[in-house]
């Protein structure tokens, strides 16, 4: 919290007055970055379902690279898939993911945790070095869509 208020040039009790802890700023901070990615998949279009794939993808990918920090901080708060948790940062762009492929059932459910768990791996590996975001996004989207399996019932 210190290292936020002197890089926001606010004091720790301007932002304990908001969050009441760091678990409450990484909450909020989480769902600043589901609508960023929400938002860039509503502002383009997709032609297809492969396309609304590797779109959220490299808008995933942009948040990560433009703010590496910020994308742990929320990361360190949020990177569980608890049975019995309702909602939270994966589990919101699981859904989404699903929703954007019409995957339905829990197979589809399955397999779209499943693509954010490679989706964040991967992205965590690649931050190490994080050259060419798009090409890496690409890369990631390709293979991700060649593991759907059609009996999911996605068009292309």
């Amino acid at each position: 919290m210190e290292q936020i208020s002197e890089y926001s040039g606010t004091t720790k009790s301007v932002l304990y007055r908001y969050f009441t802890d760091r678990a409450g700023l990484q909450a909020a901070m989480g769902e600043w970055a589901m609508d960023v990615i929400a938002k860039s998949l509503d502002d383009a279009t997709a032609a297809s379902a492969q396309d609304a794939l590797t779109k959220m993808i490299h808008a995933f990918v942009a948040l990560a690279a433009e703010s590496p920090n910020i994308y742990r901080f929320c990361d360190t708060a949020v990177n569980r898939f608890a049975p019995t948790e309702t909602g939270g940062f994966f589990n919101s762009i699981a859904g989404l993911l699903a929703e954007r492929l019409s995957l339905e059932g829990t197979q589809g459910r399955l397999w779209a945790a499943g693509a954010i768990g490679f989706v964040r791996a991967a992205t965590e590996s690649w931050l190490a070095d994080p050259s060419r975001p798009n090409e890496f996004a690409t890369a990631i989207s390709q293979w991700l869509w060649a593991s759907l399996p059609a009996k999911l019932g996605v068009d292309e």
